[in-house]
């Protein structure tokens, strides 16, 4: 007896403590997520959000659950490559991810670690062959894989598309941008419209719309630029998002096609914007200069304002250390200078383009910047500038021929890929088609076999449950016995107290009284003091037997006990409350020992399904007879719910369903997410 009592004292604190475990699992999980939400609010500084992000990678480490720290990782590696700073430490981290993703067999997260990589690479150094490399990867993998989320993914090989036509544009291979964005934009165009896929649409067009100027397609990419204004004016993106580098670059298109007129129109109603200063006063230095290049080659007389403006705006450009625009803005001041004979400020502003042109690998404008120093520069020295000028023009020109051929080799190596992927899986339809017919005929040959087995096996089956219903019909006439045999103990004990102590008591304080006991004062007070406690004794034992068959009459029904017991030893299981409820009297012991076994094993299903699943704190289960002789049972919890809609793999549910089957009876299960679960059972009596 005691060393059953020790087992299920351990079971019972093993079940508490497995119970703790995963209490303290979801507020993990809870705080993991905490952090990850704070790492992705904008509103903070990047440092406080890397810590946070930081923070959520190592608590995820500590579960030692791969899907868990490649969440926590990818999320903390999408904050790092927000900054320049952090960029170094993101490539590292996801070339970490890379290896997880393979190990879990992660299609789509592989697909969004490569394009990462590919971005990071992209940024950091432009290190174009690992951005193509890694873009062409996710590519390739975005192509194979199923993911949920077909439209998400879409927009996400969009963006990969653009980025290439950016690397592309940078190698002067205009032809190659201009495929890359049209593949984005048909990716684009195949996806329902969202304000997210129509401004990437916005920046897919302006963007073909600088290829094709490049191009010297001109109506073209004006037709294109126009098309991206009307998305921004349908979204209403914010002006300094995306509109006004649309504007510029269309007046830059009408001075690159000689209508220098239409460019200084645009760029003056430009600068009657006053907030672009403030909001943006990389654009605002862009327009003034630009504006003053168009009108030097417009050749505008006044060469006081054009002075003026080309000087506000490189001040602007030095105060921001923008080398690109003092590189390519300080030729455009050296030709101004030039032509208006200043050869001081010539010589001054073409030597720092130079300079910031070979510092960012701008070879353009550096290229700009040798021409006007062979000009400047007489006899050996200028022609030295100019040797170096056409060194320099055909080692780029050689250097792009070979890049174009470099990402075309990449694209064609990742296309004869897609290509023998394609024919295996072909090959294997076809193998799997021929197996397939064979298994097909040697099914049929083992079906006769199998279905014997079967046979037998449901045979099993039904001498099993037959069974099981005798072991708990066993069950519940040995716990009906029990409740009998305490009750009849109850009865005897109330009896004996009263037939025996109670009237032995009665006599013995009768036969004192009569007793004329003489003495002292103090004696006679003490002899009435004891007759008065023995009548005292009497009332107490006459109380006791009482009580005992007051409880007689008011206890439980047998198997109401033992649905309560059952109860009792799962609330300690599942850590929950229970109450059992009569919303109307109901005999449950006049139903048939068979009922009561299908009905006890249907409140055993729903309970062990609470434990399991509900996270309640209390469970109710009611019992009432409605009119037309029927047995309505509710069983009721306070847990998190479930969608009741939904079908599922585990046979709880169908076992509840089979069992009130078999009582004729029918039955609804209501849930709400977080308020709980009821299920409702009719079984007619």
């Amino acid at each position: 007896m005691f060393k059953n009592a020790f087992l299920l004292t351990c079971l019972i604190l093993f079940c508490l403590n497995t119970s703790g475990q995963k209490k303290n699992f979801k507020k993990q999980l809870d705080s993991i997520q905490e952090l990850k939400v704070l790492s992705k609010n904008r509103k903070l500084k990047i440092e406080t959000r890397i810590q946070y992000a930081e923070k959520a990678s190592e608590l995820s480490s500590r579960t030692e659950i791969d899907s868990i720290i490649l969440n926590s990782n990818w999320n903390l590696a999408t904050v790092y490559i927000e900054h320049e700073k952090y960029i170094e430490q993101s490539i590292i981290l996801n070339h970490k991810n890379l290896r997880l993703a393979m190990k879990l067999n992660d299609s789509t997260n592989l697909a969004y670690i490569n394009s990462h990589l590919g971005y990071a690479y992209q940024t950091f150094e432009a290190m174009n062959d690992s951005t193509f490399y890694y873009y062409s990867n996710a590519l390739r993998i975005f192509e194979k894989c199923k993911s949920l989320n077909r439209n998400r993914d879409k927009l996400y090989q969009s963006d990969i598309y653009g980025n290439i036509a950016d690397i592309l544009r940078s190698e002067h291979d205009y032809l190659g941008s201009q495929s890359a964005i049209i593949k984005a934009v048909n990716l684009i165009l195949s996806i329902p419209e969202t304000v997210g896929s129509l401004q990437s649409l916005s920046l897919l067009y302006n963007s073909l719309g600088l290829d094709l100027v490049k191009l010297k397609e001109y109506d073209k990419a004006l037709n294109y630029y126009e098309k991206a204004l009307s998305i921004n004016d349908k979204i209403l993106i914010d002006y300094f998002v995306n509109k006004l580098s649309i504007e510029i670059n269309i007046a830059e298109l009408y001075r690159k096609r000689g209508n220098y007129g239409v460019a200084l129109k645009i760029y003056n109603k430009l600068l009657k914007n006053h907030a672009i200063k403030d909001k943006s006063p990389v654009s605002y230095g862009s327009i003034l200069n630009n504006l003053a290049y168009t009108m030097f080659l417009a050749k505008d007389k006044n060469a006081y304002k054009i002075d003026s403006l080309f000087t506000k705006a490189h001040k602007i450009f030095e105060n921001l250390d923008l080398q690109y625009e003092i590189s390519a803005g300080g030729n455009d001041m050296a030709e101004f200078y030039y032509e208006t004979n200043q050869k001081n400020k010539v010589l001054y502003y073409t030597k720092q383009s130079y300079r910031a042109g070979k510092n960012i690998k701008e070879f353009k404008e550096v290229l700009r910047s040798l021409k006007m120093f062979s000009k400047l520069k007489e006899g050996d020295s200028g022609k030295a500038y100019l040797s170096e000028y056409i060194r320099l023009s055909d080692s780029l020109i050689a250097k792009e021929r070979v890049n174009r051929n470099k990402f075309a080799r990449i694209q064609f190596e990742t296309d004869q890929y897609i290509k023998e992927t394609k024919r295996l899986s072909t090959q294997n339809i076809l193998i799997s088609a021929i197996g397939g017919i064979l298994l097909l005929v040697l099914g049929l040959l083992y079906f006769i076999r199998v279905q014997r087995s079967k046979n037998k096996a449901l045979v099993f089956v039904s001498e099993q449950e037959k069974a099981n219903q005798e072991i708990y019909k066993l069950m519940l006439q040995q716990q009906t016995k029990e409740e009998e045999g305490r009750l009849q103990e109850r009865n005897r004990i109330a009896e004996d107290l009263h037939d025996g102590v109670l009237s032995r008591l009665f006599g013995t304080r009768m036969g004192l009284g009569f007793l004329d006991i003489k003495g002292e004062k103090d004696t006679l007070e003490k002899y009435k003091l004891f007759i008065e406690e023995m009548q005292g004794i009497e009332k107490e034992v006459r109380d006791v037997s009482h009580a005992l068959k007051k409880d007689l009459e008011t206890s439980k029904a047998n198997f109401e006990s033992i649905i309560e017991q059952y109860l009792e030893s799962q609330s300690l299981i599942g850590s929950f409350k229970y109450k059992i409820r009569k919303e109307t009297e109901v005999n449950l012991e006049l139903l048939s020992e068979s009922i009561r076994v299908e009905i006890y094993r249907i409140i055993q299903e729903a309970i062990q399904n609470i434990i399991k699943h509900s996270q309640a704190k209390c469970v109710t289960v009611y019992f009432s007879l409605l009119e037309n002789s029927v047995l309505e049972i509710t069983i009721k919890d306070d847990g998190i719910g479930f969608d009741a809609t939904r079908s599922y793999k585990g046979i709880g549910l169908k076992n509840i369903t089979s069992r009130i089957s078999k009582l004729a009876g029918d039955y609804k299960i209501t849930s709400t997410s977080d308020k709980g679960t009821e299920i409702n059972i009719n079984i007619p009596i």
